[in-house]
C-alpha cells in the first residue's frame, strides 16, 4: 500500500522538477522581450517601416524610464505622419531648449504648423522670434513663400520669392508663380453677356462646348416652334413655346455665368493639387533629419 502511494509522489516530484525550470525560463524570456532595449529596437523597427501608430506606443514606454532627444523627436515625428499636426507641433516645442535636436525640432515645428493649412496664421508664426531657427531660417522662410501659392493671399515680389529657392527648382517655381498671378480664369459677366447675344456662346467660352451647343439648339428650336405656331394662328401653343424659349434663354444666361465660376474653381483646384503634389514629393524642399543610433 505504501509503495503504491509513493509511486505517484515520485512522478509528481519528477514532473515538478521538469516543469518549474521551463516556467522560470519562459518568464525570464518574456521579461527579456519586454526589456527597455528590446522595446526601443522594436519601436525603431516600426518607425522605419512607417508603422507610426505602434511605434509611438513603444517610444512612450521607453521614455517613461529613459530620456532621449532622438526618441522624443521620433515620437513627435510619428504624430506628424499620422496627421496629428497640432500635437506634433506641441511635442516638437518640448525639444526647443537644451536638446541636441533643437534646430531640427524648430524646423519640424514649422512644418507641422504649415500642414494645418492655416497659412495666414503660419506666416505670422514665422515672425515669432522665440521659435525661429538659426540653422534652418532659410528653409522656414521658404515654407512661408510656398504658403502664398496655396491660399488667396497676394504674392510677394517676384525677386524675393524666387531667391528663396534653389536654381534646380526655379523653373518649376516660376511656372507656379505665374500661374497663380495670371490664372486663366473665365469672366462670369463675359460668359453671361455672350449667352445673351447668342444662346450657348457663354458656355462655349467656358469650354463647356457640348452644353453650349445643346443650349443653342434647344433655345433656337423653342423659338422656331413659337413663331411657327403664331404664324399658323395657334395662339396657345405659340405662347407656350414662347414661354419655354424665354425660360431657356434666361436659364442659359444664368447657367453660363455659373459655368464660368465652376471653370474657375476647377482651375484653382487643379493648381493647388499640382502645387501640393510637387512639394509633397520633394518633402517641401526640406532637408532630412539624421538620427543617432537611438
Amino acid at each position: 500500500m505504501i509503495k503504491f502511494l509513493l509511486l505517484p509522489l515520485k512522478n509528481i516530484t519528477v514532473l515538478i522538477l521538469l516543469v518549474v525550470p521551463y516556467l522560470v525560463k519562459a518568464q525570464l524570456s518574456d521579461e527579456n522581450i519586454l526589456s527597455l532595449n528590446n522595446r526601443l529596437k522594436f519601436g525603431n523597427h516600426l518607425f522605419n517601416e512607417r508603422d507610426y501608430l505602434r511605434a509611438m506606443n513603444e517610444f512612450r514606454e521607453y521614455l517613461k524610464k529613459e530620456d532621449s532627444d532622438t526618441i522624443r523627436f521620433k515620437l513627435s515625428e510619428s504624430l506628424y505622419h499620422i496627421g496629428r499636426y497640432k500635437e506634433s507641433a506641441e511635442s516638437f516645442k518640448g525639444l526647443f531648449f537644451n536638446s541636441s535636436l533643437s534646430e531640427e525640432a524648430r524646423l519640424a515645428f514649422y512644418k507641422s504648423n504649415f500642414m494645418l493649412n492655416e497659412f495666414g496664421k503660419f506666416r505670422q508664426l514665422i515672425l515669432h522670434d522665440n521659435y525661429q531657427s538659426e540653422k534652418y531660417g532659410r528653409e522656414i522662410n521658404r515654407l512661408g513663400f510656398i504658403s502664398h501659392l496655396l491660399d488667396y493671399s497676394i504674392l510677394p515680389d517676384s525677386n524675393n520669392f524666387f531667391s528663396a529657392f534653389e536654381d534646380s527648382s526655379k523653373s518649376d517655381i516660376r511656372k507656379f508663380y505665374l500661374s497663380k498671378k495670371y490664372p486663366e480664369y473665365k469672366n462670369p459677366t463675359t460668359a453671361a453677356l455672350l449667352s445673351a447675344i447668342l444662346p450657348g456662346l457663354g458656355k462655349i467660352y467656358t469650354n463647356n462646348i457640348s452644353d453650349g451647343i445643346t443650349s443653342l439648339i434647344a433655345t433656337g428650336l423653342l423659338t422656331y416652334l413659337s413663331i411657327n405656331n403664331f404664324q399658323n394662328d395657334h395662339q396657345f401653343r405659340g405662347w407656350l413655346f414662347a414661354g419655354l424659349a424665354a425660360f431657356s434663354y434666361a436659364g442659359n444666361i444664368y447657367g453660363s455665368a455659373a459655368s464660368a465660376q465652376i471653370y474657375n474653381a476647377g482651375i484653382r483646384f487643379n493648381f493647388e493639387s499640382e502645387v501640393k503634389t510637387y512639394f509633397e514629393k520633394r518633402n517641401y524642399l526640406l532637408p532630412p533629419v539624421l538620427f543617432s543610433e537611438k
